[in-house]
């Protein structure tokens, strides 16, 4: 599913609506203690007064007088929560509270750029709720429920059968994995690195990566799941698409492009060309140099996924850290 300009808008009324609703809750609250503790109200008025004239004496260069002014207006204030928990209140009771502290509900946020200068970017949490609400259909959300760390099934993983190449047993394999897929999501944010899980149909490549998905998901990272058909299928409506879907193509690649983690599904089962190609190389390219990670699942071994792509692409894919999964079909072992 695409994100609409007209659903865009509506999202940003709808943090739009937030700031109202908080500063309305801030009003009532106010108004609430100004009768059961009337003394507060006054220090109120006078700690405004106060950061009115600290205003003026900045602006006059008197330090020495707006030093005496701030621990005076310091010293108010800590009155002021002394009587408010004095009274039952929390200490905070008066002040203004947020969905999302980081961006004070305005859904953007100001970043320091290298040579100081500061620049407004969506924040996390619009972001997220941008792919929350717009990428995450419920048949996604209900396989993230189910597909995580606790529920991953090492059964489905013989402890007979060997991989010939590497002298272990499937199930010594998986074990592998899953301790490496832990370990993924564990150091994630404080380090680097790009994963691709490899095996044939129904190993629980997949699975795997929903496991990652949904750790990252409850610690507020942004996590946006494609399979291969759908990001070349953005690829090709961004550049060829007519207006609206061009339009729509844009904000989905700026998503590509941002999220903390892009999970690409089954890579070598979509249909491709030489430009859709060429954006796969841009993705990979711009997530790299912003330090972006990003996970693959494919049927593909490395030299097939050489063969496939252009050779900047396999330089790229060489780089990610390569987990390979062997089973017999899980699916049908479910099954039966």
């Amino acid at each position: 599913m695409s994100l609409t300009t007209s659903e865009y808008d509506s999202l940003l009324r709808e943090y739009e609506q937030r700031q109202l609703d908080g500063e309305k809750e801030l009003r009532r609250r106010k108004e609430e203690v100004a009768q059961a503790v009337p003394a507060i109200a006054e220090i109120e008025e006078r700690i405004v007064d106060g950061s009115l004239q600290a205003a003026r004496l900045a602006l006059a260069g008197n330090t020495s007088a707006l030093d005496a002014l701030g621990r005076t207006n310091e010293w108010l204030i800590n009155q002021k929560r002394q009587l408010l928990v004095g009274a039952g209140y929390p200490a905070d009771y008066l002040e203004r509270h947020y969905t999302c502290p980081l961006c004070k509900d305005t859904g953007t946020e100001i970043v320091t750029n290298a040579d100081g200068s500061e620049t407004r970017r969506p924040c996390t949490c619009f972001r997220r709720a941008i792919i929350d609400r717009y990428y995450m259909d419920d048949g996604l959300r209900q396989r993230l429920a189910r597909e995580n760390f606790t529920t991953f099934d090492l059964r489905f993983y013989s402890p007979q059968r060997v991989d010939a190449a590497t002298g272990q047993t499937y199930r010594a394999i998986a074990e592998t994995a899953l301790a490496d897929a832990k370990d993924y999501a564990d150091r994630f944010g404080s380090e680097y690195r790009n994963l691709m899980i490899s095996g044939y149909s129904g190993v629980g490549k997949t699975f795997l990566a929903n496991c990652i998905a949904g750790e990252l998901l409850s610690h507020g990272y942004t996590v946006l799941y494609l399979s291969a058909f759908r990001l070349f299928e953005i690829f090709e409506h961004y550049r060829f698409g007519d207006r609206e879907s061009s339009r729509q193509a844009s904000l989905d690649f700026d998503n590509i492009l941002d999220c903390d983690l892009l999970i690409i599904d089954d890579l070598g089962t979509e249909m491709s060309n030489s430009y859709t190609t060429s954006q796969l190389f841009v993705c990979l390219e711009e997530r790299d140099r912003e330090k972006k990670s990003t996970l693959i699942t494919t049927n593909l071994t490395m030299d097939e996924l050489s063969k496939r792509y252009s050779e900047r692409i396999a330089s790229r894919l060489f780089l990610f850290r390569y987990i390979k999964l062997f089973a017999d079909d899980i699916r049908i072992q479910s099954m039966l």
